[in-house]
């Protein structure tokens, strides 16, 4: 086991499971490589940087309204612990037997305060038999029991249903594509999983993201982080807040509505899918999370010939602005700004009805000034 945090006492308490794949045995280039169809072909490089940045936001960023930090539990594939400190002696490799004794700490763990929050998250290959398969890093172990090292998701979640923790969220960055050898399989046993027991509904808040529909891949960029957790780890930093009694915060819907927007206008990506349950808040801000402003002009070529400005309310703070793709962006607090557009060529003029103040809010972070051909 691997603990980036590993915190304990009374009351309730954030525990999280990361999972990243990347290096897997018995594909080619692995270890051991079958002789035989193992479904899935290429080694990753993506997941375990992944995973990784996702568990530095949860071991320095979140904070939950209820629950305190308690364990961070991480299998890696080796070799991309970068970033994540120098306690880091040893990182389990994420073998099938290993996620499996991890879940079962991970689920005792959770189930010891009902107001405990549960994370779950997974980036690596993945395939789909009507429900989302995740593979270990030991898959295709058996040519005879093909799938007993990948992870149903579906059986997971509905596994933790008996777990006290009211507040549940699973993150799966993978592909979902359809084998059709997996389709031909009967009775095909995989990972080994807490029982589902059927009963009412107790969880307060369920999420469940996936960076990919039934039947497609996701999107990968190699030795980077993809593009689904990047779109995660924006929406939890702040394109997701909104602000309630003169908090900001990020709850569950208003995360999915997030990355579905980030990642569905991304070409290489498929709009994720996600089941919800409720609508509690993960994630509080201390202060206005700071968010990427833009400024455009219509029409858009006049942007070239702007100069743009935006002060905050009373503070006098002005952001730095910088033209890109004619938009001119900033990163800076959430809040109401003063917008100003002046064109020293008196090339254009901003029309009379275009606004002085914007409130950038998540999601409307751009403002548009319409202006028109000076005469």
């Amino acid at each position: 086991m691997t603990y980036l945090v590993d915190e304990s006492g009374p009351g309730p308490r954030v525990h999280a499971l990361i999972i990243g794949v990347g290096r897997y045995r018995h594909l080619e280039g692995g270890d051991k490589p079958a002789n035989y169809d193992t479904l899935v072909y290429d080694q990753l490089t993506s997941p375990p940087l992944s995973a990784a940045a996702f568990a530095r936001w949860v071991r320095d960023e979140l904070r939950h309204p209820v629950a305190g930090p308690g364990s961070v539990d991480l299998l890696l594939s080796p070799g991309e612990t970068s970033g994540l400190g120098g306690e880091l002696a040893y990182v389990e490799v994420p073998s099938a037997d290993a996620v499996a004794q991890a879940i079962d700490r991970w689920r005792s763990r959770c189930d010891s305060d009902p107001e405990n929050v549960a994370l779950f998250y997974f980036s690596g290959h993945g395939i789909d038999n009507g429900s989302p398969l995740l593979l270990m890093e030991d898959f295709a172990r058996d040519r005879s029991r093909i799938l007993d090292a990948a992870l149903d998701r579906m059986d997971l979640v509905a596994g933790m249903r008996t777990c006290k923790a009211a507040y549940q969220y699973y993150f799966v960055d993978c592909c979902r594509e359809r084998k059709d050898r997996v389709d031909r399989l009967r009775g095909a046993h995989t990972l080994p999983l807490p029982d589902v027991v059927e009963g009412p509904e107790t969880r307060r808040d369920l999420t469940v993201v996936s960076a990919s529909v039934h039947g497609r891949t996701a999107g990968g960029i190699p030795h980077a982080v993809s593009d689904f957790t990047q779109a995660l780890l924006d929406a939890l930093a702040g394109r997701a807040a909104s602000r309630l009694e003169g908090r900001w915060r990020v709850t569950s819907l208003g995360l999915y509505r997030t990355i579905h927007e980030l990642t569905g206008v991304a070409p290489v990506l498929q709009p994720p899918t996600m089941s919800v349950l409720g609508d509690c808040t993960l994630h509080l801000f201390d202060d206005a999370p700071h968010v990427p402003l833009g400024v455009r002009c219509e029409p858009g070529n006049a942007a070239n010939f702007a100069d743009v400005s935006l002060a905050e309310g009373n503070t006098g703070y002005r952001p730095v602005l910088r033209l890109e793709d004619l938009v001119w962006r900033a990163t800076a607090p959430a809040g109401v700004y003063a917008v100003g557009v002046d064109f020293p060529d008196s090339s254009y003029v901003p029309l009379p009805s275009s606004r002085l103040l914007h409130a950038f809010y998540p999601p409307d972070l751009e403002c548009v000034v319409d202006v028109e051909r000076a005469r």
